[in-house]
């Protein structure tokens, strides 16, 4: 496999560990904060667990349990056990280069005289704004006893790499409070 989704190593991957169904893989996401680090929607979830049945990297069989609705339970096959070993060496992964969406945001705010000066420092608030708020709700999540393992390691991370980056924000408002949002463009030959 010469380019993997992580989306899809993350679905195969939690359903490597036991049989189950797209609500479930929803609520291990969000409580072992996984959607910290990928942004996986539920009908994401499900788009991807019909590609894997597709592919027979998974089974799907209906299940009902009590009086709760029929539900798809999912389970890897030797072929899923094989794809799995296979996208946890997959390259594109390894050496997934480690930034933002929101950095390619902010080089294009840089660049363009689309948005007056006050419309890009707004866009700048914001996002420090929302890195604020995400590290207080990691905040009380630190103190949950039910945090451990690797899901501890990751928001140690994460922590750290949004503390990071609202440090570098706050360094790049302040140039801009200081010398001007054309201080950000770059120097560009033509």
């Amino acid at each position: 496999m010469s380019t993997v989704s992580a989306k899809d190593l993350f679905v195969l991957g939690r359903i490597s560990f036991r049989p189950t169904y797209g609500h479930e893989i929803m609520r291990t996401l969000r409580e072992s904060h996984a959607d910290l680090w990928i942004d996986l929607s539920e009908k994401h979830v499900y788009y991807i667990l019909k590609k894997l049945a597709r592919e027979k990297l998974v089974t799907a069989t209906d299940e009902s349990d009590g009086g709760l609705p029929r539900r798809k339970v999912y389970a890897i096959t030797d072929a899923g056990l094989a794809a799995l070993s296979e996208m946890m060496s997959a390259e594109n992964l390894l050496e997934a280069m480690p930034y933002s969406e929101f950095d390619v945001l902010l080089g294009m705010v840089c660049y363009t005289d689309a948005l007056d000066d006050a419309a890009k420092s707004a866009i700048l608030k914001k996002r420090q704004d929302s890195l604020e708020m995400t590290l207080g709700r990691l905040a009380e999540t630190g103190t949950d006893s039910a945090v451990g393992g690797f899901p501890a390691v990751i928001l140690a991370r994460v922590t750290q790499r949004l503390s990071d980056e609202l440090a570098w924000l706050k360094e790049i408002t302040a140039r801009v409070e200081d010398a001007g949002w054309d201080s950000m463009k770059p120097a560009l030959e033509h």
